[in-house]
């Protein structure tokens, strides 16, 4: 008999789909037919290697079950059940060839590492055209030669760029200067030569140009036409005192005493001013030591994602235009954004207090470091001129809260059992992995139907974690994974979670808000036992599901008395509501 295998147990490569600038996300708005193209293009892959050692055997296109390409080896998916490819990795695997041409109908591929093979041959002169989504591309260690083409240069999200250790020969394309995002370059150990360029952000040091004994500038040994105008000035400002002093000296002997004096006096000046005026000065600008600390943290959280501009996010806000407003909050108000490439995301705007510094870099550094299915999308954040800005994927079905509550009233639509069953699981399974993950522990602490989104499938993604408590950091590793680890300690400081999850529970099955006065859980406790029937939603009832609804109350009760004897851990919780779907197979899909 075949054991179903936990969805939590899947584990994933530990990569962080990188933040995450506004074109590699392109895949957020393909269409449905990248599907198609995706598959072809990793077969087109496959086709064009020698692969000797056989290691990309489990490519095996026979499969036609959703996301079946999303197993194989080197491949990572956008979500593992959508045949959507997020990054490609075969390094050190020994594959021979040229570069892959298909790669250019992996639509939306961000990621691309072909490091230590055996690829010959030269990079496409419109590599651009093949990769221009991608933030990372890796090519190093292998025997490519030619010229690197400038069309790299278009390919203006990237962030790391290695082609070290090939035959590439000729010049370092001086546009390469363009790439503003770069963090990460190297063209060590090639037969380049010719001056480096100068990145605008950032400063390569010379480990990235090692072993090229034809280059020259930025970190290593000026090339023979610079410096000529400051040698011009230098020259000039010694020549200059020289033989003004050779002048003094023969009017001296040649003039009547007071003459020379007032001569004298009339150069000294005269030489001040020019040496004033022609020698070469650095500029020391005064920056406000506000705008310095501004700086240093928006350094710190590039470490989890990467920045967006102001000027982006007016552009895609039409300058925060009310009516763009898709929402808000204590923190802060919601819009919708469209970029210029018809990418749609939601920018959070954080109200301009200091109190929400905190929940501001909170926010970046935990959903910076973890993906998961049922964790809402940190796509990047914005940071300038004291402004503060989150910027999410766009959920397009809105918060729990608007479907259980507002929109019910306003578009006379409920929720059927099934979904709100399937909604249920897919906040435990996130809850869950927050904390069991073998990454970054948390507590959400304010988990309620206002922070979760439902996506265009209602898949649900928790979101708004400034107030949670990160319990214990297993490494510094990001992580995209979902590998878990039972911990052995007390399940004490989750017991906020497990509790709010019980009232969530109550939430989604009785389609009413709860007050605070209902949420005691001694009240909460005698009414799930007296009154069962009276906390469902009417509409729920007589429709087939009486059991499953009656045994998600008793996991919600469970739920509640937790926050008492703290008996039950939410990996628990999770497996319970789960089986109740898996008992009609609504859930035997790893997600």
């Amino acid at each position: 008999m075949s054991v179903e295998r936990d969805p939590l147990d899947t584990p994933m490569k530990n990569r962080v789909p990188p933040p995450l600038m506004l074109i590699i996300l392109a895949y957020f708005s393909a269409s449905s037919c990248a599907v198609r193209t995706d598959i072809d293009c990793l077969r087109s892959i496959k086709e064009s290697f020698e692969d000797p050692e056989q290691l990309l055997s489990s490519w095996d296109f026979n499969n036609n079950t959703e996301g079946f390409i999303c197993r194989f080896t080197g491949v990572e998916c956008w979500h593992p059940d959508e045949s959507k490819v997020l990054c490609v990795d075969l390094s050190d695997m020994g594959l021979g060839g040229t570069f892959p041409i298909g790669i250019r109908r992996c639509t939306s591929l961000s990621g691309l590492d072909l490091s230590g093979n055996k690829l010959t041959g030269q990079i496409p002169s419109n590599v651009a055209d093949f990769l221009p989504y991608v933030t990372t591309l890796d090519l190093s260690n292998n025997n490519l030669s030619g010229s690197i083409p400038p069309s790299i240069a278009n390919i203006s999200f990237i962030n790391v760029l290695k082609l070290n250790n090939n035959q590439f020969t000729g010049q370092i394309p001086p546009e390469l200067s363009k790439l503003h995002r770069i963090k990460v370059f190297s063209v060590a150990n090639n037969r380049l030569s010719g001056e480096v360029p100068v990145f605008r952000n950032w400063s390569a040091s010379a480990e990235s140009y090692a072993q090229n004994l034809g280059l020259c500038g930025g970190p290593l040994s000026p090339c023979k036409h610079e410096n000529h105008v400051d040698l011009f000035f230098s020259g000039f400002a010694v020549g200059l005192p020289v033989s003004t002093i050779l002048t003094v000296l023969l009017i001296f002997c040649c003039l009547p005493e007071p003459i020379m004096r007032r001569y004298y006096l009339l150069m000294i000046k005269k030489i001040k001013e020019r040496e004033h005026h022609l020698v070469p000065r650095v500029l020391q600008a005064v920056v406000p030591i506000e705008n310095i600390v501004e700086q240093s943290k928006v350094t710190d959280l590039e470490k989890y994602i990467r920045p967006l501009s102001l000027v982006e996010l007016k552009m895609a806000t039409n300058d925060f235009d009310t009516k763009n407003v898709i929402g808000y909050g204590s923190m802060g108000l919601m819009y919708k954004a469209v970029f210029q490439n018809g990418l749609v995301l939601a920018v959070k705007r954080l109200h301009k207090f200091e109190s929400f510094e905190k929940e501001f870099s909170q926010e970046i550094k935990i959903l910076g470091r973890l993906r998961h299915t049922n964790l809402v999308p940190l796509m990047s954040y914005c940071f300038e001129m004291d402004k503060k800005f989150l910027i999410y994927k766009y959920m397009s079905n809105g918060t729990l809260y608007q479907w259980l509550h507002s929109r019910p009233q306003v578009e006379g639509m409920k929720m059927g059992w099934t979904l709100r069953l399937r909604i249920a699981v897919g906040i435990a399974r996130g809850l869950a992995w927050l904390h069991h993950n073998n990454v970054l522990r948390v507590a959400h602490l304010k988990i309620s139907s206002n922070c979760v989104l439902l996506d265009d499938k209602f898949e649900p993604k928790i979101s708004n974690f400034g107030n949670s408590n990160l319990l214990m950091s297993t490494n510094s590793t990001i992580s995209s994974g979902c590998n878990f680890v039972v911990p052995h300690s007390s399940v004490d400081p989750y017991k906020e979670d497990l509790y709010s999850f019980g009232i969530l529970l109550f939430e989604i099955i009785s389609g009413k808000e709860r007050s605070s006065a209902e949420t005691d859980t001694h009240s909460l406790v005698y009414n799930i036992r007296s009154e069962q029937y009276n906390m469902i939603d009417e509409c729920l009832m007589g429709q087939g599901f009486n059991d499953e609804i009656y045994e998600t109350l008793e996991i919600a009760d469970n739920c509640i008395r937790t926050h008492k004897d703290g008996a039950t851990n939410m990996l628990q919780v999770y497996q319970a509501i789960r089986a109740i779907g898996i008992s009609r197979n609504e859930f035997s899909i790893d997600l």
